[in-house]
């Protein structure tokens, strides 16, 4: 029989430990989802297939010039569920996004990218208003 102090010792270690990864993952209180899904158009300028969470670079021109958003998407064993490779997205790729955005910066949490042919790949990220089904449905939301 294990003398007692060594399953506390045990069940406080097992604590400190899970402790440490709950504590590293993040919320979602920098985006606003009071507000309606954003819509861009720009051209991926990097495609990052990391964990925790897969990055998309997207030069988008405005006014003043070239503004590079940040659009975080679900990880990688996540969107692979959903249809997506390492090679989804390529630099050059002209594609547009609805996400929801950022309190402040360039930033937002990507909910669904679309091609110029009209195909879609959905990330599952701020699925918080429901989800388009296709590029013709997010014409008419332009209109």
């Amino acid at each position: 029989m294990k003398p007692k102090w060594a399953s506390s010792f045990a069940l406080v270690a097992g604590l400190v430990m899970a402790g440490g990864s709950v504590l590293a993952h993040h919320g979602a209180v920098g985006y606003d989802y009071s507000v309606p899904r954003k819509t861009l158009k720009g051209k991926v300028s990097q495609f990052t297939w990391q964990n925790p969470h897969t990055l998309l670079l997207l030069d988008v021109e405005d006014e003043k010039g070239v503004v590079v958003w940040t659009m975080e998407l679900n990880n990688p064993g996540n969107l692979v569920e959903l249809g997506w490779t390492h090679s989804s997205l390529r630099p050059g790729d002209e594609v547009t996004v609805t996400f929801n955005p950022a309190k402040s910066k360039p930033n937002g949490i990507c909910v669904d990218v679309f091609f110029p042919n009209g195909r879609k790949l959905h990330s599952s990220q701020g699925c918080v208003q429901g989800n388009l089904k296709s590029f013709d449905e997010l014409r008419q939301l332009d209109k």
